[in-house]
């Protein structure tokens, strides 16, 4: 029989180790610059090479390689050869990892929050029920 709050516990502390890890600082660093943001939107909605990327985007098509190798080495990206171009796409596997550390440690903080509130009421409900002297 599974213990489910220990369950929820455990899946916690692996996301908050998660977050931890030496390999988050990449994803995080990649993560931190706007442009390298809105690279990762634009490819979440079509995977493409950096001249299309740069032209949608109105930058270089220097910067966006630039960025785009920084995205592929935080793994966020992987770039593919077809024909004579790279043609860069998200990795949906990453950003699912990343969203399931983050998720994590919102639920820590939604169970504190929680207690927090539950004590609060407590405490009012004791309150009330005190006789008036």
């Amino acid at each position: 029989m599974s213990d489910a709050p220990a369950d929820a516990r455990a899946a916690e502390g692996e996301g908050r180790s998660g977050l931890l890890a030496p390999e988050a600082d990449g994803v995080f660093a990649a993560l931190a610059d706007r442009t390298r943001r809105r690279i990762l939107v634009r490819l979440a909605d079509r995977p493409d090479d950096a001249g299309a990327v740069a032209a949608d985007l109105g930058i270089s098509r220097q910067a966006v390689a630039k960025h785009l190798r920084i995205l592929v080495d935080s793994g966020l990206v992987i770039a593919s050869p077809q024909q004579r171009r790279q043609v860069h796409a998200v990795r949906p596997d990453r950003i699912r990892e990343i969203s399931d550390l983050l998720g994590a440690v919102s639920r820590g903080w939604d169970r504190r929050l929680a207690l927090v509130k539950e004590h609060a009421e407590h405490a009012e409900h004791a309150e009330r029920a005190e006789p008036a002297e």
